[in-house]
């Protein structure tokens, strides 16, 4: 009894360890991508990117993004390509915007020969959709570049005339002012109105790829459209050159025509009267028909009953010991 319960006890672990493997492996497949390949890129900033969005190549997606990590100064991108995809060693990865709602994509340009090291790509070779510190740069340099004795010269000029208009400018101050206590006074439905916007924009965020699917059937559907009506504008356009053509066809032989309808009435007549005469005939044919089928009936001869054809008396004197 005991070597049994070892038995049924040793049998139930090893299921329990084969099941155990089994749905490893079963994990295993579904979340290592075996037909892709794993790759880094740095960023300067994430620039919006999120983990799931696509990865493409040429506008084709081959991949997505599997993971974002902050590296000291720089952001690092995990994602996957397709395997029959060659990445050179001048690979560049750059974040672009897909949608105004805000998704991404990352968009992989596979440039140089050979593979790409490390199968990562370096700062110097991604981009962003936009910094904030080129911003900054940007509008430094624009802001050295001012000429500040123009800007206070326009300045004077400008607070000269409004000196010289001030009924003019009151009267702008006060549409101001009455602006800015609409606004105050409507602070609460502002706020409502902003809440409202902020709750619709959130929705068409979190929904933004059914957005996008109903974008491309419209498409597909406007596309199914036009082609239909152009197929509609081709047909209207040659029935009208056909219906053109008859009709020029018409006026061209309207004086052949005529007579020739007129004969072919006159023939159709005669080929009416002709067919009443036949249908007579074959009534009369019938008739004496049954009458023939009758009469020979009985044998090879035929029974005819002729009694006005030869008189008696002269048979007689035709034979005369036939009638004594």
């Amino acid at each position: 009894m005991s070597d049994r319960r070892t038995h049924a006890r040793r049998v139930g672990m090893v299921g329990v360890v084969g099941l155990g493997v089994l749905g490893l492996l079963v994990l295993a497949l579904s979340v290592i991508p075996f037909g892709q390949r794993t790759y880094t890129a740095e960023l300067e900033h994430t620039a919006g990117l999120r983990v799931g969005e696509e990865v493409q190549v040429a506008g084709v997606g081959v991949g997505e993004v599997t993971g974002i990590r902050l590296a000291k100064d720089r952001v690092v991108v995990t994602f996957t390509a397709d395997r029959d995809v060659r990445l050179g060693r001048s690979t560049g990865v750059a974040v672009k915007v897909a949608t105004l709602l805000g998704s991404h994509f990352l968009e992989v340009a596979p440039r140089g020969t050979g593979d790409l090291a490390d199968a990562r790509v370096p700062l110097a070779r991604t981009s962003v959709p936009y910094n904030l510190q080129d911003v900054v740069d940007a509008s430094t340099d624009a802001l050295q570049t001012l000429d500040a004795e123009g800007l206070a010269r326009s300045m004077n000029v400008m607070a000269d005339v409004l000196g010289r208009t001030p009924d003019e400018t009151r009267a702008a101050v006060e549409g101001v002012a009455d602006l800015a206590r609409v606004a105050s006074r409507r602070s609460d439905q502002l706020s409502r109105l902003l809440a409202a916007s902020n709750d619709v924009t959130g929705t068409l965020n979190r929904n933004a790829d059914a957005v996008l699917d109903l974008l491309e059937q419209s498409t597909l559907v406007l596309g199914e459209l036009t082609s239909r009506r152009e197929v509609i504008d081709q047909m209207l356009s040659d029935a009208l050159r056909m219906a053109v053509q008859v009709r020029g066809l018409l006026d061209d032989t309207e004086e052949d025509l005529d007579p020739m309808l007129r004969d072919l009435t006159t023939a159709l007549d005669g080929l009416e009267d002709a067919r009443d005469d036949v249908t007579e005939a074959l009534s009369s044919l019938a008739t004496m028909t049954k009458y023939v089928a009758n009469a020979s009936g009985n044998g090879p001869w035929l029974d005819l009953h002729v009694p006005v054809a030869i008189n008696d008396n002269l048979a007689c004197l035709a034979s005369p010991d036939e009638c004594s």
